[in-house]
């Protein structure tokens, strides 16, 4: 616990702006900008609101450029402090991030992913000289002796030297990582959105990509949105894609994202056949402006916690189709905000589509309780708000 003369102090909490902002540090490795990178930027962005000063320390590979969280944190106006280092653990690393966080008088850091739990994580409290929390956004590991599966393990461990470990949902209280292991600090808070956005691409293209919307207003489309790596489950999708169309139905597949599984995907359409039925634009910003021109969204992932970009789905009134992993249940309402499916299963993510394609009253009833659900239940201000009770909790 925090000494009687230490900076860290309740009174710091009360929201007073000025010389006594409160000061956190949230530290990401960020390979795009995607559900991580968005939950993390609409916290800091609420944070600002209810005067809590937040920092966003961006760490990546030496002669890396701006990263698009870095570009978009700061057309949002938030603080953002650049770091390249070699990678992996890197003692050196770490300490260029504390040294900044120490000359900041930052209180409190804040880590996003395991590359910042394995930097931060295994140094003593007296070395980072400030309390700890991690937020444990999913996991990416499916199986396979792995450099991702050692990165993870390590993850694992450092849990023991933080503050507070924050999952996104209940459900991953029962991950192998936190069972027999009550000794953790550990609470849940569900990610969440801005509820003010509108989704009005349909009336308003100006900025979109016109290649995309072209593709989009040939056909049904089935829209995906994130990162092309094995845990996703498109290779899934691209083969109901195909069966789908060998029976006829007009159907087409945007997926927007850009990761290490690209080239295997797109050998896929080829053997597929599905060279016009499938567009791969790679990374896209702000790839929500496309949801409303998608007819459907499918998220056939094989593990998640709790997916932004699903929320935002939710919020644009698209039909959802999604895999029964990770939150997705909770926040699907069971399936009554959108259809569940069986994860890596060809056959349940098949029907799933027939199905909202061919009972479209029901996938519209599903909608209605989806954009509600999201309004009521996944603020980013709620989500804010939980955060900053942790915040208070560990000043205690």
């Amino acid at each position: 616990m925090p000494s009687a003369n230490s900076s860290w102090e309740r009174s710091r909490w009360s929201g007073r702006r000025g010389r006594d902002e409160v000061k956190v540090l949230h530290v990401i490795d960020s390979g795009g900008l995607y559900g991580a990178e968005v939950m993390l930027l609409n916290l800091m962005s609420e944070q600002v609101k209810m005067g809590v000063e937040p920092i966003l320390a961006s760490i990546g590979d030496r002669y890396v450029a701006d990263k698009p969280v870095e570009v978009e944190a700061r057309r949002r106006g938030l603080r953002v402090k650049a770091f390249r280092m070699r990678p992996g653990p890197n003692i050196r690393g770490a300490f260029e991030v504390l040294r900044v966080a120490w000359q900041e008088q930052v209180e409190l850091l804040h880590s996003h992913g395991y590359k910042g739990n394995i930097l931060f994580g295994f140094l003593p409290r007296k070395l980072r000289r400030m309390p700890m929390v991690t937020t444990v956004h999913g996991w990416t590991w499916t199986g396979g002796m792995t450099r991702m599966m050692a990165y993870e393990w390590l993850d694992s461990l450092s849990f023991a030297r933080m503050d507070r470990v924050i999952l996104v949902n209940e459900a991953m209280k029962d991950h192998p990582r936190f069972r027999n292991r009550s000794h953790l600090a550990v609470e849940v808070v569900a990610n969440g959105i801005p509820g003010d956005y509108s989704f009005d691409a349909q009336d308003d293209t100006a900025g979109l990509n016109r290649e995309i919307l072209d593709f989009c207003r040939q056909g049904y489309t089935i829209g995906a949105i994130g990162r092309l790596s094995p845990e996703k489950g498109f290779d899934v999708l691209l083969a109901v894609v195909a069966f789908l169309v060998a029976e006829g139905r007009d159907v087409r597949l945007v997926l927007l994202g850009e990761g290490g599984l690209r080239n295997k995907l797109e050998e896929s359409v080829k053997e597929l056949g599905l060279k016009y039925r499938v567009l791969m634009p790679g990374y896209v910003g702000n790839a929500r402006n496309y949801l409303p021109f998608f007819n459907l969204f499918a998220m056939p992932s094989l593990t998640e916690g709790l997916p932004v970009v699903l929320l935002e789905a939710m919020q644009a009134g698209v039909p959802i189709v999604a895999s029964k992993v990770g939150g997705i249940p909770d926040v699907l309402a069971g399936g009554h905000a959108g259809l569940l499916i069986e994860p890596g299963s060809m056959e349940s993510m098949k029907q799933g589509i027939v199905d909202v394609m061919q009972n479209t009253q029901a996938a519209g009833q599903r909608v209605q309780v989806a954009g509600q659900r999201v309004r009521e239940d996944f603020s980013s201000k709620a989500m804010a708000e939980k955060y900053l009770g942790i915040y208070q909790r560990i000043a205690q």
